[in-house]
């Protein structure tokens, strides 16, 4: 016999159901035998269920939503039939204010009875009403976010930190030819020509270890992506890093630039053509001019010296009181010098002939020396001996370069000096034109018109060489040249 002390099975289920009722939380307790639920303070307060008896499944119908009510009552039916021990659903109630909340609702046999069937049943109400929102904006936000990735015009994939492949949109499966389904899961190397896959595993995980979150890719070198039929091709990517909940993660935005590449070739391409045309035809040019300049200076030359020797022939054997005739002769040979002198200036401008008989170095000490003569100003020329007699098509180019910035400084510069230098420096040739003229304001080299400038740039264009032109008003001018020398081919002299 027990002691008086001890309780009974039903007191201790009273203090058991007392204890759990008193706990503070949203709880109930069902003994199934007796279809009859105990529900906690908290839970009555918080949800709206009616007054009077609350029966254990259709009490609960007043407050659950009527679309989960069916699966609501099938639970409570295999709960109460023994055919599970425990569930656990996330349904909608209604609350006190009478709003449609989330709740996860739990429910476990805690007691059976002789014949094994549950007797009682005990569980949880919880509001998850604000993670249910979350849920949805999560999921608004994903498909959002789904939206924009699918309908970028550029391709975005991601990998993870084992480089494979977890996001491939629509426009990487325009671009690649891959369905989604052959690409998710597999190493990112399937979209990368097999020649390049350890440099580029080497090259993603140096950039995870920067620190760096984004760079562009095509900075460092042209990158080449691979087509399901296993056509190569050139992208334009940047790539980008995030770690999430320890593991990092790569995202790759790319663009197909195979057509930007064929044009910027083919507009190189065509530059080339155009800067050797232009070499050729400025050769051509300088030797027309050379022939013409040196029929001038040899055929046109010598019949007016043999003219100018006919007339001393004539003024000699006129007798003195023949007047009128010797006028006449006198007035001959101004015009006959004048003649000469201008065959000579035509001839020297065309081409001067001393260029081509006594090198660089010699025309333009001649050409100094004229252009300090025509403008009135100083020239200093240097020259070092390896620039001396450069070969063609570098010695005109230069010549004519310093001729069109002597010509610029008289015309327009008003320069008192010009200081000339010519220096070769390893395999260029570089030439330096300073004056103490005016100087430049920056749109006198935008100036509409001025064809000077202009024509130095284009000279050194078409020799592959680069200029530099610096000037402000007051400081005049500097213009720096720096010229390629051609390597020397086989049988040449």
């Amino acid at each position: 016999m027990p002691p008086p002390d001890t309780p009974t099975p039903a007191e201790k289920d009273d203090r058991w159901r007392e204890a759990v009722l008193t706990a503070g939380l949203a709880v109930f307790d069902w003994d199934v035998a007796a279809r009859r639920i105990w529900r906690s303070p908290e839970m009555l307060a918080a949800w709206d269920y009616p007054e009077g008896p609350n029966d254990a499944v259709d009490g609960a119908k007043a407050v659950l939503h009527p679309d989960d009510y069916p699966l609501f009552q099938a639970r409570m039916t295999e709960i109460e039939a023994g055919s599970l021990e425990r569930a656990t659903l996330e349904i909608r109630m209604r609350s006190r204010e009478g709003a449609w909340r989330w709740i996860r609702w739990r429910a476990r046999v805690v007691a059976r009875g002789e014949n094994g069937r549950p007797a009682r049943v005990v569980g949880t109400v919880n509001d998850i009403d604000e993670l249910w929102k979350g849920r949805d904006l999560a999921r608004e936000s994903q498909m959002r976010l789904q939206g924009i990735v699918d309908s970028a015009m550029d391709a975005i994939i991601s990998v993870d930190d084992a480089q494979r492949i977890t996001l491939f949109n629509r426009a990487a499966e325009r671009i690649f030819g891959y369905e989604p389904l052959e690409v998710l899961g597999q190493p990112l190397e399937m979209l990368i020509p097999a020649r390049f896959h350890r440099e580029h595993h080497g090259h993603v995980e140096a950039f995870g270890r920067t620190g760096v979150s984004s760079r562009p890719m095509m900075a460092q070198r042209i990158v080449t992506a691979v087509r399901k039929g296993g056509e190569e091709f050139p992208i334009d990517a940047s790539i980008s890093q995030n770690e999430i909940r320890g593991h990092r993660f790569y995202t790759v935005i790319l663009r197909d630039v195979s057509l930007r590449e064929r044009t910027r070739r083919e507009l190189a391409q065509a530059r080339e053509d155009l800067r050797e045309l232009s070499v050729a035809s400025r050769t051509a040019r300088e030797q027309e001019n050379s022939r013409i300049s040196r029929e001038l200076h040899d055929e046109l030359g010598q019949n007016l010296t043999s003219l100018k020797m006919d007339l001393a022939w004539l003024e000699a054997n006129t007798a003195p009181e023949q007047g009128r005739i010797r006028q006449t002769l006198a007035g001959m040979r101004t015009v006959l010098d004048s003649t000469v002198a201008a065959t000579r200036r035509i001839s020297a401008d065309l081409r001067p002939l001393m260029l081509d008989d006594l090198g660089l170095a010699a025309a333009l000490e001649w050409l100094a020396e004229e252009t300090s003569r025509r403008h009135g100003f100083t020239v200093d020329l240097a020259v070092d001996e390896a620039s001396a007699n450069l070969s063609e098509p570098l010695a005109s180019q230069a010549y004519r370069i310093v001729q069109e910035s002597l010509t610029n400084a008289g015309r327009h510069a008003a320069a008192g000096k010009v200081r000339v230098m010519l220096r070769t420096i390893g395999t260029e040739v570089h030439l330096d034109i300073e004056d103490d003229g005016r100087g430049l304001a920056p749109e006198d080299l935008r100036k509409k018109g001025s064809f000077g400038l202009v024509g130095i740039r284009e000279r050194v264009y078409t020799l592959a060489g680069s200029v530099e032109i610096r000037g402000a008003p007051g400081h005049g001018t500097v213009i720096h040249v720096r010229l390629p020398i051609p390597a020397r081919r086989e049988g040449d002299a």
